[in-house]
């Protein structure tokens, strides 16, 4: 099948209330903090507009709010020349927001509140979209979310990456099952107590690509084809200014590899050089490197 686009992000779009603290609060306590600003933002998009600066022809499937901060998000997309062909603008409906803290030594902490259009249905003409991408990314949302998504891809013989970060909402069996139909799926490092296993090994299935990210740490990766998780040790920096968006950046980057025939290790590696160019800059989208920026730190 002849795919329209490279990389499709889906859902995961909020802008970010982003405040600046001198270190991050603890229980009980106050702080003064300084206001960044309003920053383009949420995790699905973040790697969407990743996926673009690498050189993926990539578009987005969302939601916002018919407002100001809804347009600046339509914006922004643009300005990373990501296409904003699947977002919807819901009238009636605030823009999603999230509220990220960061501290002078690059720590950070998130809050998420709820919105409506978190839990919006997907369009036979969203889902089009998705039969037209190589690589497909999202969240494990609900189980009639990733059905359709993997009914789809499946059809088209696309790719699904699932980023499944700590706060998704589905959990247990129901996790574990969505989990098993994706192509590339992205842990972090809590995610194995959660799910109730002590190895990457337990959760692969063929054909897979299982990634897990360990903050400053680096990040694993393995296949059926391993017998032992890859390790990829994160790169050094200078300085860490914010790690926001750093994760979202290693997945793109990842993912980029992948289309272009990596082998795990060297997507890994790729991956990572991504990221530790994406933590020198402020905000979830500041630094996103091109692919040359990327090859340069990997042959420096």
């Amino acid at each position: 099948m002849s795919f329209t686009f490279d990389f499709v992000g889906v859902g995961g779009l909020a802008y970010d209330l982003a405040l600046r603290v001198d270190r991050l609060p603890t229980s009980d306590a106050k702080y003064p903090a300084t206001l960044v600003g309003k920053l383009p933002g949420g995790f699905v998009a973040n790697a969407t507009c990743a996926a673009a600066q690498l050189g993926l022809y990539a578009g987005y499937i969302g939601w916002a709010g018919d407002d100001a901060e809804g347009a600046m998000l339509q914006e922004n997309f643009l300005k990373w020349h990501v296409s904003p062909v699947g977002l919807v603008h819901v009238p009636g409906e605030p823009t999603p927001f999230t509220i990220v803290i960061t501290d002078t030594q690059g720590g950070r902490q998130i809050l998420l509140p709820a919105f409506p259009l978190y839990r919006m249905s997907l369009t036979a003409e969203q889902l089009m979209l998705v039969g037209r991408t190589r690589v497909t990314y999202t969240f494990p949302r609900d189980l009639e979310w990733c059905g359709q998504l993997r009914s789809v891809t499946q059809e088209s013989g696309g790719l699904l990456a699932l980023d499944v970060e700590n706060a998704v909402p589905l959990h247990g069996d129901e996790l574990f099952g969505v989990m098993r139909v994706a192509d590339v799926v992205f842990l972090t490092s809590g995610s194995l107590v959660a799910l109730g296993v002590s190895s990457l090994r337990d959760l692969v299935v063929p054909g897979q690509w299982l990634i897990m990210t360990a903050g400053s740490r680096g990040a694993y990766g393995i296949t059926d084809e391993f017998i032992e998780p890859v390790f990829q040790p994160a790169l050094p920096v200078p300085r860490v200014v914010d790690t926001t968006g750093a994760g979202d950046c290693f997945h793109a980057a990842l993912l980029a590899a992948y289309l272009d025939g990596a082998h795990l290790p060297e997507a890994l590696a790729f991956a990572s050089a991504a990221a530790a160019i994406k933590v020198q800059h402020q905000g979830a989208r500041g630094g996103l490197p091109t692919r040359a920026q990327v090859l340069a730190v990997l042959s420096g």
